[in-house]
């Protein structure tokens, strides 16, 4: 599911939104068991508050600031450290926001923040 997520991920903070939906669909119609339905749940919450453009979103806050490697390094942190408080093993929504933290470099800042930097440095 890894690659899925990533494709997702590159579409939607590329502004194609029609492509991560059908990316999320193509994922949500294979996913089989309760764990992989979390997973899309996590990819579905994305997708909503990145196109309602909620700033306040972890999405966002990541790469708002100047380093998003780093700040993507301390939500995974606080990630692991939260579970491991909670003493739960394995969960979905849990494992495709590490697995999103732990690709951050990979992925593209978002279009809409590129946007405006773009018009700032203009």
């Amino acid at each position: 599911m890894g690659k899925g997520i990533l494709n997702f991920m590159n579409s939607l903070l590329a502004g194609k939104f029609a492509e991560a939906e059908r990316s999320l669909e193509r994922m949500e119609k294979k996913s089989k068991t309760p764990e992989e339905r979390r997973v899309i749940h996590a990819l579905r919450g994305l997708l909503n508050a990145y196109q309602l453009d909620d700033r306040d979103s972890l999405i966002y806050r990541i790469f708002m600031d100047a380093d998003p490697q780093e700040n993507a390094r301390e939500v995974l942190k606080a990630l692991e450290l939260h579970l491991k408080q909670l003493d739960k093993g394995s969960d979905g929504y849990f494992e495709a926001w590490s697995f999103i933290l732990k690709n951050i470099k990979s992925l593209p800042i978002p279009h809409r923040l590129r946007a405006e930097n773009q018009e700032e440095a203009s």
